[in-house]
């Protein structure tokens, strides 16, 4: 078994989770199209495009999929046990929809009641066609379940647990490396790229077996938030040059079979100065109060109003831009999110951020990011990167 990837064994407990939720929903089936979805029941990941693709799961009988011709040998590779019914390209002569519908009723899927994960494929690649329900027609019934996977989701076991450690370890790794090579007149590309090399390299080296899904799985940079720009939570790159007085805010992670951990933190080019200290100061202080708040049995909501109260303790809560964090797993964003408006329950298992921020428009962003497990009594924060402010001073 590869210990940098999910087992298939796994792939296969989640598939009968469906299979369960299709018979209590008295379903024949469920229809999958997103492409996470289907990486996180099969383990197959493929290059999303124009060109529809759809997993079909039966509640009493084996998987198949409808791919095009040009996914055959890769499928065939990866997945060699599982049908493919295939079409050859997209739009063609006749559309892949209907091609896919008449698959679904040669193999009698449409003689039972249907769920579907959306109404249709995805057209985010520039798909475009009928939709599936509009096309199977009011002879057989559909039901869409778009938060099935995504709420299952939520919840990460053992084996996704382990991923998202090692993601941290090397995200901690890449950001060591970004802090150790950051120096005024630097360009935050050249020290993101350098430490990002560095890290991955490592990674690729210590892990063995690991098969990574991009070139540089380990990374950490500044996306533009130096200086002034600090204070744009979502800035993007801007190639700019390190000088004294800039406030940083970083991140860094690693990508670990699909799985994502969070680091980030605000650092300084030179010592402070006061109002810069104060604001770090509340920074942490908000972070640290949220922290407490991290157990199971409690309410999304109460991470965020701890943190909230700080900021209007300190008199800089109209300085805030957002709420204190979010889960993440397969994606960086992920549902339940740390927000006043969200009371669902934390549970062990749940991987949640913890970053609530301060943005001042033209003066600088102080923000810490930690990735943090829920336990059956507690927490386990894994990216324990430090804190302090005077480990932060370059």
């Amino acid at each position: 078994m590869n210990k940098y990837a999910i087992s298939k064994e796994n792939h296969k407990k989640r598939r009968a989770k469906i299979q369960h939720f299709c018979k209590d929903k008295e379903l024949g089936s469920m229809i999958f199209f997103n492409p996470l979805s289907i990486y996180y029941l099969t383990g197959y990941h493929f290059i999303p495009t124009e060109r529809p693709i759809a997993f079909v799961l039966p509640a009493l009988d084996d998987p198949w999929f409808f791919v095009p011709r040009l996914e055959k040998e890769h499928l065939m590779e990866k997945l060699p046990w599982i049908h493919r019914e295939l079409y050859f390209e997209y739009p063609d002569e006749k559309h892949p929809a209907k091609i896919f519908v008449d698959n679904l009723v040669e193999n009698k899927i449409t003689s039972l009641k249907i769920g579907l994960e959306a109404p249709s494929f995805s057209n985010y690649w520039g798909y475009e066609g009928p939709k599936l329900t509009d096309l199977i027609g009011n002879k057989t019934k559909t039901e869409i379940h778009s938060a099935l996977i995504p709420q299952i989701r939520k919840i990460k076991d053992e084996e996704e647990l382990n991923l998202i450690r090692i993601s941290a370890k090397y995200g901690d790794l890449a950001h060591r490396l970004l802090q150790e090579y950051t120096a005024e007149g630097k360009n935050e590309v050249d020290v993101s790229l350098h430490a990002s090399m560095e890290a991955s390299k490592k990674m690729l080296n210590d892990l063995e077996g690991f098969i990574p899904r991009n070139f540089l799985p380990a990374g950490a940079g500044y996306r533009g938030q130096i200086g002034e720009w600090s204070a744009i939570p979502h800035s993007v790159l801007q190639k700019t040059a390190f000088k004294k007085g800039d406030v940083l805010v970083t991140g860094a992670s690693a990508n670990v079979s699909g799985y994502l951990s969070e680091l980030e933190r605000t650092m300084f080019i030179g010592k402070p100065n006061e109002k810069q200290k104060r604001y770090f100061n509340v920074m942490k202080k908000a972070q640290d109060t949220a922290l407490e708040a991290f157990k199971p049995g409690v309410p999304c909501s109460a991470v965020d109003k701890a943190a909230i109260a700080v900021f209007k303790e300190e008199g800089l809560n109209n300085l805030t831009q957002h709420h204190t964090g979010h889960a993440i797993g397969l994606e960086g964003h992920e549902a339940p999110f740390l927000d006043i408006g969200v009371d669902e329950i934390m549970k062990p298992g749940m991987v949640l951020t913890c970053e609530p921020g301060i943005y001042e428009y033209k003066f600088g962003g102080f923000r810490h990011s930690e990735t943090v497990i829920i336990t059956e009594d507690g927490s386990e924060h894994i990216t324990p990167y430090p804190r302090e402010l005077e480990d932060l001073i370059i």
